[in-house]
């Protein structure tokens, strides 16, 4: 039976690790939108609306963080839901449930499980492998 940790490590994690190296490693001051769109997972048409909703001129890294944020995509959802819980140092299982869409009672009986008390980036992964999908 396939874990979520097989679900992240398969769809999540190639996706926000693409755009790390991008973020990282883009040197042009506007970004091109169509990059934009298939980093993102989002069309055009979406990325113009949001742009014209955030009186956003061009794309530059930082709007791109506005663009993610304000996306339809799961990529941007997570993301989206990520920044809303304010990135903490340790997360509860009702985070965890909120930001990656899980059950809540599969969260706690995953924690309870693994022996995790305090939910972090070292121990998710720990975590997600007791969750079953």
């Amino acid at each position: 039976m396939a874990t979520y940790l097989d679900y992240y490590n398969n769809h999540l994690s190639p996706k926000l690790q693409k755009i790390d190296l991008f973020l990282k490693t883009e040197e042009k001051d506007v970004i091109d939108m169509d990059v934009v769109s298939e980093l993102l997972d989002i069309s055009n048409h979406e990325i113009k609306k949001i742009m014209r909703n955030n009186d956003i001129d061009s794309i530059t890294k930082h709007s791109f963080i506005m663009i993610m944020f304000y996306g339809s995509s799961d990529i941007c959802k997570l993301f989206s839901r990520e920044v809303k819980q304010k990135v903490p140092n340790s997360y509860s299982p009702l985070d965890i449930s909120y930001i990656y869409q899980l059950p809540y009672e599969s969260v706690i009986q995953a924690a309870e499980e693994a022996s995790i008390e305090n939910i972090t980036t070292k121990n998710i992964n720990k975590l997600f492998s007791y969750i079953y999908v």
